[in-house]
C-alpha cells in the first residue's frame, strides 16, 4: 500500500534522503496547493480574476522550479552522475510543458485547476521516482 501524502501532496515515498532535494520537491508540491484555492470549484473555468492569480502561481511555480532544477543539475554534475543528461531533456521539456500552459491561460483557453494541478502533481511525483529517486541512490553510493 502506498504511503498516505500529506495535504501539501508530498508522500514520504517521495524522499530520496538528501535533505535538500526533499525540501525543495516540499516546496514544490506545497507551491501546488495555491492552485486549489484559486477557485471555490476546481472543476470549472477560471474566470479573469482567477485567472490572472493563476498566472502569477505559475510564474512562481516556474521560477522555484528553476531554481531547483539548476540545483538539482549542479549536484548531479559534481557527481558526475551519467543521468544528467535525461535529467536536464526531462526539466526543459517540463518548463516548455509550463510555458505553453501559461501561454494558453493568457490567451484565454481557461483550464480548470484541477487539470493544471494534476498534470504538475502528477509531472512532479513521476519524476521524482522516475529520475531523481536513481541519482539519490547513485550519490548515496558514492558517498560510502
Amino acid at each position: 500500500m502506498a504511503a498516505k501524502p500529506t495535504p501539501s501532496g508530498f508522500s514520504p515515498e517521495l524522499a530520496l534522503g538528501v535533505p535538500e532535494l526533499d525540501e525543495q520537491h516540499k516546496t514544490l508540491f506545497s507551491m501546488l496547493g495555491r492552485i486549489s484555492a484559486v477557485s471555490p470549484d476546481i472543476y470549472r473555468q477560471l474566470d479573469d480574476d482567477e485567472t490572472d492569480e493563476m498566472l502569477d502561481i505559475m510564474n512562481d511555480l516556474k521560477d522555484f522550479a528553476m531554481q531547483h532544477f539548476s540545483f538539482e543539475e549542479n549536484l548531479m554534475d559534481e557527481a558526475d552522475y551519467p543521468g544528467l543528461d535525461d535529467q536536464q531533456d526531462a526539466h526543459e521539456r517540463f518548463l516548455d510543458d509550463l510555458v505553453r500552459m501559461e501561454a494558453e491561460l493568457m490567451n484565454g483557453t481557461s483550464v480548470p485547476p484541477v487539470k493544471l494541478h494534476g498534470f504538475l502533481a502528477d509531472w512532479f511525483a513521476d519524476h521524482i521516482r522516475g529520475l531523481d529517486r536513481p541519482f539519490a541512490e547513485f550519490r548515496n553510493k558514492s558517498e560510502k
